[in-house]
């Protein structure tokens, strides 16, 4: 599933690389993307092996509160 991730208190391409980093660590996440104009991670996640929330506390615990939501595939819930 692809998770959008809005996040507070980045401000800089240091933070932006610090998010991207901390999200690539996590078991089950991959395709980390990070805008820093838009305050916007994209992560793909495999919900066997972590969950958005974890994410989230993730980012939260290294000072950057966050909220999710998913992301639909183009096309539809089935990319068709």
């Amino acid at each position: 599933m692809q998770t959008e991730l809005l996040i507070d208190g980045m401000e800089g391409e240091v933070c932006a690389d610090t998010i991207a980093k901390l999200l690539v660590e996590i078991d089950g996440v991959s395709d980390v993307r990070v805008s820093l104009r838009d305050r916007v991670a994209l992560a793909r996640v495999d919900e066997t092996r972590t969950s958005p929330h974890l994410l989230m506390r993730t980012l939260a615990l290294a000072g950057y509160p966050a909220s999710a939501r998913p992301v639909e595939a183009p096309g539809g819930c089935c990319g068709g």
